[in-house]
């Protein structure tokens, strides 16, 4: 937990959380982030009475706070720890540092802090990151939302200001599709899939299996076999065997794709059937950080350990993207939009 600091008192069943820059605290100069490590100041004249109040309810104040700048060095750990001990010497706080399972809107944080508190009975999250016109995310919404507690805006609470927030999660933008809707493939087949990293390639290849109780088949993948060589010699055996083979690669260029299909172009037996993922990439990016934070942390999950992939890979495979086209060599090329719901807000 290297890219979590975290101070922990006792066990309090109720609990009243907030959110730290632009809520708790905003800078005295007037600039975005602090010139200096004392450009800070309470962000609300009240903050002081509404704890207050807090405290006298017997609430435990706790912090949920994104610092970046901790992890890239920008930032000293004992700059932020100080502004907190401070101003609010009786909160405990969670500090994620690094753009991992802890970071805002992901629920490491909050799972941490239940971990060590145990149950609760009443907590609110209190946040200025709401999606509103000026707000910079959706972070702090969509973190309580995903934690499953009650929200407010920081001038909701303070200013007793009325405004209608709603957390985001994509949604799949079109008319989805059903596996029972696909033609049946069960040997002899190449089935190279495309799509957005994330996009429910490798869900599509599971559930085609599953529906359809294909036993002759092999999944191959980049993530599976390491490398170019090893893949190819798997291929080579799935084709002695007649099997079905998947290639479940985002596949975006011809060449990808030609280095496959050369591999059968003199086999008779044998066709190549494109099924492209039509998932777009906001969905993909949402689907992508969903299933690097179940792997990581469902303990009842025993499928693959996913990586939380950045910016830079979708840009990449946006900028290589080349459709695929029956002159390629594919005998029928399919495009599936996968009926997709999410359990989390993560975007």
């Amino acid at each position: 937990m290297k890219s979590l600091i975290y101070k922990f008192n006792k066990p309090n069943k109720l609990v009243a959380a907030f959110d730290l820059d632009g809520t708790l605290i905003k800078t005295k100069s007037g600039n975005k982030f602090p010139k200096n490590a004392e450009d800070y100041q309470y962000a609300f004249d009240n903050i002081q009475e509404k704890i207050n109040e807090l405290l006298l309810q017997k609430y435990k104040i706790v912090i949920f706070t994104n610092q970046r700048g901790i992890g890239l060095n920008k930032i000293k750990k004992e700059e932020i720890v100080n502004k907190i001990e401070k101003l609010f010497p009786f909160a405990e706080y969670f500090i994620s540092t690094d753009k991992d399972l802890y970071r805002k809107p992901m629920i490491g944080m909050y799972d941490k802090f239940i971990e060590l508190n145990g149950k609760i009975t009443d907590m609110f999250y209190v946040g200025d990151a709401a999606g509103r016109k000026g707000d910079h995310s959706y972070d702090d919404i969509n973190f309580a939302y995903n934690s499953k507690i009650k929200f407010y805006t920081e001038t909701q609470y303070f200013k007793n200001k009325k405004e209608d927030v709603k957390p985001y999660c994509p949604e799949q933008k079109g008319k989805v599709n059903d596996i029972s809707q696909m033609k049946v493939y069960d040997s002899n087949v190449v089935i190279m899939m495309q799509g957005f990293p994330g996009s429910g390639k490798t869900s599509f290849v599971k559930d085609y299996i599953r529906v359809n109780k294909i036993n002759n088949y092999l999944h191959l993948s980049n993530d599976i076999q390491k490398t170019k060589a090893k893949l190819k010699k798997e291929f080579n055996k799935g084709i002695e065997n007649n099997s079905l083979i998947f290639i479940d690669n985002t596949n975006a260029t011809k060449n990808n794709r030609k280095e496959i299909i050369d591999l059968i172009k003199n086999n008779e037996d044998y066709s190549v059937i494109g099924i492209h993922i039509t998932t777009d990439e906001e969905m993909s990016k949402a689907l992508n950080k969903q299933r690097y934070f179940i792997s990581i942390t469902d303990k009842d999950y025993k499928g693959k350990v996913y990586s939380k992939l950045g910016n830079v890979v979708y840009n990449v495979y946006k900028k290589r993207f080349e459709e695929m086209e029956l002159n390629e060599g594919f005998y029928k090329i399919y495009k599936f939009l996968p009926d997709i719901k999410l359990k989390y807000c993560f975007i």
